[in-house]
C-alpha cells in the first residue's frame, strides 16, 4: 500500500460525506459486499495509482499537469486526486495557464488542458467567454460557467470534472464528464462518443436532444430556427445556441 493511501481514503470519505453531490464520484460503491479477488486487486491498484499521483503533485512548488495512468476508470480518479490535492494545500493552476485562446470568424474559441494523458486542476470558480474545447482532462475546483458552447471531447482523450455547479449555454457531451453539483444548460446534445455524464445534483436542460442532430420536434423549440445545414450538424447547432444567435424557448 502506498503511504499516501490514507490521504486518498480521507479525501474520498470527505467527498462522500461533506461535498454536496460528492457521492457521485464513488466508482466502487456499487460493487458486491464480497468482491472477488480480482475486483479487490483492481481497486487496490486504482487507489495506489491515485496515491502516487498525489505524492508527485505535492512535491512540486508550482502546478504541473498530473499524469493519468492508462485505462483509468471514469473521472472519479481525477476528482479524488484533485480533492486530496487541495485538502493538503498543494499547487493548482489558475486560468489562463494551460489554455489557448484564438479567434475565428468573429468568435472566441478556448482550449483548456494539456496532453490527452494529463490532468490539469484549475482553481475555480471559472467563468469563460467563448466556445470551449478540452485537451486532456480538466478539473475545476468550484463552479464552471461557460458563456458559449462546450465540447467536452471524446472519452479516449479528454474528460471534465466540476467540483461545484456547471452552467453552460450549450453542451456537446461525449467525454467522461462529472459534476458534483447542478448542471444547467439551454441545449444538451449527445455526441455519440460513449462517454459518461454523471451529475450529483439536478440536471436542468431546456432542450435535450436524443440524437447528435436536431429532429423535427426539437426544431420547434429554437428561435430563430437555424438553417438545415446547422440543424444537421450538432456542434454547429451548439455554437449557434452558445453564441446567442438562436435561443431555446422556455417551456410554456
Amino acid at each position: 500500500m502506498h503511504p499516501r493511501r490514507p490521504d486518498i481514503e480521507a479525501a474520498l470519505t470527505d467527498l462522500r460525506t461533506r461535498v454536496p453531490g460528492g457521492t457521485v464520484v464513488d466508482h466502487w460503491s456499487s460493487e458486491p459486499p464480497w468482491p472477488t479477488p480480482e475486483q479487490q486487486r483492481l481497486r487496490e491498484a486504482w487507489r495506489d495509482s491515485m496515491a502516487e499521483a498525489l505524492e508527485a503533485a505535492l512535491t512540486r512548488q508550482a502546478f504541473e499537469p498530473i499524469s493519468i495512468p492508462e485505462a483509468r476508470s471514469p473521472p472519479d480518479w481525477e476528482c479524488i486526486v484533485a480533492h486530496a490535492l487541495v485538502r493538503h494545500g498543494g499547487p493548482v493552476a489558475s486560468y489562463p495557464a494551460f489554455s489557448e485562446t484564438r479567434q475565428r470568424d468573429g468568435e472566441t474559441f478556448i482550449t483548456l488542458g494539456a496532453d490527452s494523458d494529463q490532468l490539469v486542476v484549475y482553481q475555480g470558480p471559472l467563468e469563460l467567454h467563448g466556445h470551449v474545447h478540452l485537451s486532456g482532462t480538466v478539473v475545476v475546483l468550484g463552479d464552471l460557467i461557460v458563456h458559449g458552447a462546450l465540447m467536452d471531447g471524446d472519452p479516449a482523450d479528454s474528460g471534465l470534472v466540476v467540483l461545484g455547479n456547471e452552467r453552460v449555454r450549450a453542451l456537446s457531451a461525449g467525454a467522461d464528464h462529472l459534476v458534483t453539483g447542478d448542471l444547467e444548460v439551454e441545449l444538451l446534445r449527445p455526441s455519440g462518443s460513449g462517454g459518461s455524464l454523471a451529475v450529483g445534483g439536478a440536471v436542468r436542460a431546456r432542450l435535450r436532444l436524443e440524437e447528435s442532430s436536431a429532429g423535427e420536434e426539437d426544431r420547434r423549440w429554437l428561435e430563430p430556427v437555424p438553417s438545415n445545414k446547422v440543424l444537421d450538424d450538432g456542434w454547429a447547432l451548439c455554437r449557434e445556441v452558445g453564441s446567442g444567435r438562436s435561443r431555446v424557448r422556455p417551456p410554456p
